[in-house]
Order: structure tokens, then C-alpha cells, then sequence
């Protein structure tokens, strides 16, 4: 038994020195491409709020109704104040300024070009 306790102890020892595996070879990570900074006002949605960004009116349907139910789904409960047809170079856009609750006022630019060309070509067709 004595000869058995002396190896189980030569044993342990043996394990215990033995130098530890060697790590597996990683490569290194790519670099990433940190993006830059952006302002939050950057990132703020201006659609409809300016000629350059107005939104179109689809020539089918009532007008009316797509851009009452276009400014309820992007302001919620809204009043008029003003409206407005601005004709800057060959472009044509009703201007809507609405009130809301908390009143704030906005303006929102819908673009009507093709609904001045479809209204012109009805009016030439009654004459």
C-alpha cells in the first residue's frame, strides 16, 4: 500500500507541473469603423415641413382627405389656421398651417404639381 500511496503522490505531482496548454491561435478582431457623431436635430424627421421636403398628393383620390388624414397620423388632433397655394417656378403646393393642442403651429407642404396637371387637362376637356 505504501508503494501505491508513493505513486498516487509522484502522480499528482507529476500533473501539477506540467506546463499549461498552449492558447489557441485567434486572429485579431477587424477594425471597425466608428461612425460619426450625429446631432439630434439631425436625425429629426422634417418631411413636409418645407418645399424641398413636401410631401406628394397621389393623383387618385380626394386630396382633401389624404393630407387631413396625413397630418392627423403625423400630429394627432390638429386645427387650421391657414392654407395657402404657393407656385415657386413650375412646382404648385397647398401650404397648411395647423394648430395643435399644446399650440404649437406647424406648416406642411404638400406638393400638387400633378393634381395642377390633371385639373388643367380636366378643364381643357369641359371647354
Amino acid at each position: 500500500m505504501n508503494r501505491f500511496a508513493i505513486a498516487l503522490v509522484l502522480f499528482a505531482f507529476a500533473c501539477t507541473q506540467a506546463p499549461p496548454p498552449a492558447p489557441a491561435p485567434t486572429s485579431a478582431p477587424a477594425p471597425t469603423a466608428t461612425p460619426a457623431p450625429v446631432s439630434a436635430a439631425a436625425l429629426e424627421d422634417h418631411y413636409g415641413d418645407s418645399p424641398e421636403t413636401s410631401v406628394p398628393v397621389p393623383v387618385a383620390g380626394d386630396e382633401v382627405k389624404f393630407e387631413n388624414e396625413w397630418m392627423f397620423d403625423r400630429f394627432g388632433r390638429f386645427r387650421r389656421l391657414k392654407f395657402g397655394v404657393a407656385h415657386p417656378g413650375d412646382r404648385h403646393y397647398d401650404v397648411i398651417t395647423i394648430e395643435l393642442p399644446d399650440h404649437s403651429e406647424h406648416t406642411v407642404y404638400f406638393d400638387i404639381t400633378d393634381l395642377w396637371a390633371k385639373w388643367g387637362r380636366e378643364g381643357e376637356k369641359k371647354q
